[in-house]
């Protein structure tokens, strides 16, 4: 085991003892090496072995996940073999392993999404770029094409009301009050509570879609021809453009705003082709305001995951989020304070600090 990779990381969870988890793969023995991981509470570990053909990837659960587990009801495993009965690549579980919290799945390599996006953008390959994000988009077609089963986990929890309104307060107190020093009158206060309330309204009235929640450059894995799609286990019934809108205003991409643009109508297109106007429209309608409920929430995660869980390095990603925040996409008279005021203090708050440089 790679203990000095391990020490590095105050966040990691040991994974089981390398015996153990050889005798869970029924071969004699097995190395255990740390995989670096995004802002998940899991961690992640690569096995080898001279008996092993192929890699494994052991995920070290715990808390609610490592219980659930136990339990046999473990979320990740049942959207896994959903996805994969719509022909959506998932890693495949290898075993399992209970008692020890512990999950050894397929592997699939470490280059995800955000490396290749990188690499050919540096190229200005942007013909292998399209075709890449053009996989995603099949893949996004095919989030939308699960049918409601009332018995599914993801069916059973979803972006109702609440939980939108939740989400932005969660960006109030994560990142704009802690973090950009923004305070709110009284009247600011009422005027919040009932502009969240009404963009919440809006968008829960389009939940009745199967979306991934975090579809990023980051949850998807690039292994030869192949997009496999990880981080999934928090599905639940959605907007039809929420994950669209994950994938082309991702903040951990470099693009340009017009290739932003671009890939959205793309994938627009792609819904409208597949699946037909119903759909499509559901998507059109909404994605200006999911991109500005979205992309408040994400700067309110990359404050938590800075402040609360010790990860300094993602308040970098809050200019780059800012900056798909344009006005010709939010602006709304519905939500002045929401889209534009708090916007505007943002990025003057950002420009006065380097945290997010």
């Amino acid at each position: 085991m790679n203990l000095s990779l391990s020490k590095t990381n105050t966040n990691v969870l040991p994974p089981p003892p390398p015996a153990d988890v050889a005798k869970a793969l029924k071969v004699a023995a097995v190395n255990i090496d740390w995989l670096a991981g995004d802002g998940s509470d899991r961690c992640y570990y690569r096995i080898t072995g001279p008996e092993l053909t192929v890699p494994l990837v052991l995920m070290q659960l715990s808390g609610s996940d490592a219980q659930a587990l136990k339990d046999g009801g473990y979320d990740w495993i049942n959207i896994a073999n959903l996805l994969s009965l719509h022909k959506i690549f998932v890693p495949h579980v290898s075993c399992t392993m209970p008692d020890h919290a512990a999950l050894i799945i397929e592997d699939y390599g470490d280059q995800m999404l955000e490396g290749s996006v990188f690499t050919l953008w540096e190229k200005h390959d942007l013909a292998s770029l399209r075709q890449l994000y053009l996989g995603c988009m099949e893949i996004i077609t095919k989030f939308l094409s699960v049918e409601k089963n009332p018995d599914s986990v993801w069916c059973q929890r979803g972006f109702d009301t609440e939980r939108f309104v939740w989400e932005l307060k969660f960006f109030l107190q994560k990142y704009a009050f802690p973090i950009a020093g923004i305070s709110f009158s009284k009247m600011e206060e009422a005027q919040f509570q009932k502009e969240a309330t009404s963009l919440a309204e809006l968008l829960s009235s389009g939940s009745k879609y199967f979306v991934h929640r975090d579809f990023h450059s980051r949850n998807v894995m690039v292994k030869e021809t192949k997009l496999a799609v990880i981080d999934f286990q928090d599905a639940r019934l959605g907007p039809a453009s929420y994950d669209l809108v994950s994938l082309c205003f991702d903040s951990y991409v470099p693009f340009s705003s017009e290739m932003r643009t671009e890939l959205m109508n793309t994938g627009l297109n792609v819904i409208r082709q597949q699946l037909g106007d119903s759909i499509y429209q559901d998507a059109n309608e909404f994605w200006r305001p999911m991109l500005l409920q979205r992309q408040l929430k994400a700067i309110g995660s990359f404050g938590y995951l800075t402040v609360d869980k010790k990860r300094h390095n993602y308040l970098k990603y809050v200019g780059p989020a800012l900056n798909t925040l344009e006005t010709q996409n939010i602006a709304d008279q519905r939500w002045p304070l929401l889209s534009d005021t708090l916007i505007r203090r943002m990025r003057i708050s950002l420009d006065k600090n380097f945290y997010g440089k």
